[in-house]
């Protein structure tokens, strides 16, 4: 299905309108990275105001249309598994950079199982992997020692 209609049909299954907001935003998140919301903002301007962008990632974040990925006490936000297959992250403590990390379906048959073992159905999960990337890593190597 398209990713538009099934956001249509979230939204109007909840009363929520479409609106010119909703959409953009819905549009700059569909076909990029993980996002940060100052990007958001910058890449709706002029079409969409700041305080309407926080108020659809609000809904989307209540209606499960997007999550968020926390790093740091910051966060990025990209559309949920609804939208794009599940996945988990790993994000640079230093330049912030995302990316997404390929499992081979041992862990997701763990979480499943450990859900199962507590009682759990349906179990969903966030798994975030903080570290440094190669190049913030050799950056760091290259710094002087304090002393």
């Amino acid at each position: 299905m398209n990713d538009e209609i099934l956001l249509r049909k979230i939204l109007t299954a909840n009363h929520q309108k479409v609106t010119k907001a909703r959409l953009a935003v819905f549009h700059l998140l569909r076909d990029s990275e993980p996002q940060a919301v100052v990007s958001l903002i910058a890449g709706c301007k002029g079409e969409v105001d700041r305080v309407s962008v926080y108020r659809v990632l609000d809904l989307y974040e209540k209606l499960g249309i997007v999550k968020r990925i926390n790093i740091g006490w910051k966060y990025k936000v990209e559309l949920s598994d609804v939208f794009l297959d599940h996945h988990h992250h790993a994000s640079c403590l230093d330049c912030g950079k995302v990316m997404a990390v390929v499992e081979d379906g041992e862990l997701e048959a763990l979480i499943e199982k450990l859900g199962t073992k507590s009682g759990l159905s349906d179990v969903s999960h966030v798994l975030e992997l903080h570290g440094y990337c190669r190049e913030c890593d050799e950056k760091r190597k290259t710094l002087p020692v304090k002393s």
